[in-house]
């Protein structure tokens, strides 16, 4: 499935974009294929989702080229792109709230016609047969301000269907959607790729980049790394962290490898003394290291908690007290700490309070003020001061070891839609934890510790409570 510039749908080449200081996109190439499914990876900010806009003219490059079948094309406007039957689906929903379904999907095209004008009548009889395609059953003349997030997602892309769509653009579709309704999404993207529509695909969750892609593109840091069809795409080309026969100097830790990938939650049971903590603990550098390595984005890096900060590994200890917390120091304090250790800014007072102020309102922590000693919030309130802190070093990989031990129900459930929110927005995430259940709550992915190795390693539909058990115990392999 290997694209020329002569049979590619489209070749974008030397891409470059800066907003201000950032440099978006870097010399950046991308070429899709008539019927395929294709798939640009890589973690937030790599730049994949600037690359489809400036595709579907909603922004335009500082330099590069822009083919379609092989002409070279100037999309100014979204208009232009559309013209060439390049359609995006972005994360902005951009429906009008007071219009009905049938006039959002037709907005400004394809309207029934009479010679009184539109055709109401004809026009939601053909806006019933585009939302059926994606199994919606829904009044083509209800207001869309009054549905659900998710199905005005799918009345987005339903729009995107009503257009003579020769690549079709979508930015992360499946975020608001329930597992059925991306069932049905996945099935129209392989009924239109095999109709010849090229499909460009972002995701941030690896189970349905790997179920759905006929080939990936990976950018990082705003630059092209690599394309591979799927089938030459094994789990060592995507993970963000890669752990290669890692033994601690005191065993508990028996050669473990294992790879972790962008916009999934990965659960570790297991009974006490499985060498859970001392996993992560040798992995962040806090535990000396016999032997093995790390590599963050295929870089190795030195088995130091400094040295893995810089490369945007993090961890939430399992002891608040002993390990993270500043009791005496306040808020404050301990959730800039790691900016200064980092060396990230030199900052003001007012600015660095501006920061803390932002932490705490976003992750909802319920202190009187800043200054407020940690040791006088909550147990869920600290913890989600350690959690900021962690979240201030722009993390790849955050790791959470026991996350709510010793915490609320309330608290619990504020930690968990973090976590998921997090993790939508393509963080990598290890959730340690003694409770069964927390793992099975906040998983897509389920790993088992016994003796220092690794048991089992399941999706969370494979991961009952009796495998588990039975790994965790040493009485089966998962």
């Amino acid at each position: 499935m290997s694209a020329t510039l002569t049979n590619a749908r489209v070749a974008m080449s030397g891409i470059s974009k800066t907003f201000g200081a950032v440099q978006a996109l870097r010399d950046v190439k991308l070429t899709l294929n008539p019927g395929e499914i294709h798939t640009i990876a890589g973690e937030n900010g790599s730049g994949k989702s600037t690359l489809l806009k400036i595709l579907g003219g909603v922004i335009q490059p500082d330099q590069g080229q822009i083919s379609i079948d092989g002409q070279e094309q100037v999309f100014p406007d979204v208009r232009s792109a559309m013209k060439f039957g390049v359609t995006v689906v972005s994360q902005e929903l951009s429906l009008v709230p007071h219009l009905s379904a049938a006039e959002n999907v037709f907005l400004g095209h394809n309207q029934a016609r009479n010679k009184f004008g539109i055709s109401w009548a004809d026009t939601n009889k053909s806006c019933s047969t585009l939302l059926k395609r994606l199994d919606l059953d829904l009044d083509p003349s209800i207001q869309v301000g009054s549905l659900s997030h998710n199905r005005q997602q799918l009345i987005e892309i339903a729009r995107a269907l009503s257009f003579d769509t020769r690549v079709l653009l979508l930015d992360e579709p499946t975020s608001a959607l329930d597992p059925n309704e991306v069932d049905s999404l996945f099935r129209v993207m392989r009924q239109l790729r095999d109709e010849g529509v090229a499909v460009v695909f972002i995701s941030h969750r690896m189970r349905e980049m790997l179920d759905i892609s006929d080939r990936y593109t990976v950018l990082r840091e705003g630059q092209f790394i690599d394309t591979a069809p799927a089938s030459d795409v094994d789990g060592n080309w995507l993970p963000i962290v890669r752990v290669d026969d890692l033994k601690d100097k005191f065993g508990a830790v028996n050669g473990v490898s294992l790879e972790f990938f962008p916009g999934q939650i990965t659960g570790m049971a297991g009974l006490a003394g499985a060498g859970r903590t001392e996993l992560v603990e040798t992995i962040v550098g806090f535990r000396p290291r016999h032997s093995g390595q790390v590599f963050v984005n295929d870089q190795w890096v030195a088995p130091t908690p400094k040295a893995m900060m810089h490369a945007g590994v993090a961890l939430v200890p399992d002891d608040r007290r002993a390990k993270s917390n500043f009791l005496e120091m306040s808020v404050r304090e301990n959730l800039t700490i790691a900016m200064h250790n980092l060396a990230l800014a030199k900052r003001s007072k007012s600015k660095e309070s501006k920061i803390v102020k932002e932490w705490v309102e976003k992750l909802r922590i319920r202190t009187q003020d800043i200054d407020t000693p940690i040791k006088n919030l909550s147990g869920g309130n600290q913890q989600k001061v350690i959690i900021a802190r962690c979240l201030q070093i722009n993390p790849k990989f955050l790791i959470l070891d026991e996350p709510t031990r010793g915490i609320d129900l309330g608290a619990k459930a504020e930690i968990y839609e973090l976590l998921r929110n997090l993790a939508n927005d393509g963080l990598s995430i290890l959730a340690v934890s003694s409770e069964l259940v927390e793992i099975f709550e906040i998983s897509q992915r389920v790993l088992v510790m016994h003796a220092g190795v690794i048991t089992a390693d399941l999706t969370r539909e494979e991961a009952t409570e009796q495998r588990v058990v039975a790994a965790a115990t040493g009485e089966g392999n998962g």
